[in-house]
């Protein structure tokens, strides 16, 4: 890709360089000249640029555990830290959401905040927040969902 990039640059040059001397000269050959050099440089840019959307494809689908397409350029090789496995889901479904005017969070018997803390996302809400509704939902404290290393959500600002 970086071929293209630099044959274009290159035409680019080139095409300035006979537009000029054309007008100076009034030889019309090289004004010819240099609208073919624009031309192929504008070629060599669209090439390089659906190529690096091609790669970047790719890099993608590589990233998401998908196979590369054959003949393709391959992403180099990103390591990541390990994830923790997720629990089993639960049998039970998921809780109904609260109405509006009961979306504070709830105190438990032990004078603890009770809200509901999202995996996925790593954040916790209010019981009637609209995000607390995910499939990887679960009830908790606010303070073991601070020790578990959940953020408060932005919107229902538990």
């Amino acid at each position: 890709m970086t071929a293209l990039v630099g044959a274009s640059v290159l035409l680019i040059a080139v095409s300035a360089i006979a537009l000029v001397s054309g007008w100076i000269t009034a030889n019309e050959s090289l004004i010819w000249t240099s609208i073919a050099a624009s031309v192929a440089g504008a070629v060599c840019l669209s090439l390089a640029y659906f190529r690096s959307r091609v790669e970047a494809a790719q890099v993608a689908r590589a990233s998401r555990g998908r196979a590369p397409v054959p003949g393709a350029a391959t992403a180099p090789e990103v390591i990541e830290a390990p994830e923790e496995p997720e629990p089993a889901p639960e049998p039970e479904p998921a809780p109904e959401p609260e109405p509006a005017e009961a979306a504070a969070a709830t105190p438990t018997p032990s004078g603890a905040e009770e809200v509901v803390g999202v995996r996925t996302s790593k954040r916790f809400h209010r019981p009637g927040c609209r995000y607390a509704t995910a499939k990887s939902a679960q009830t908790m404290t606010k303070v073991d969902a601070l020790a578990a290393g959940f953020a408060p959500c932005g919107v229902c600002k538990p």
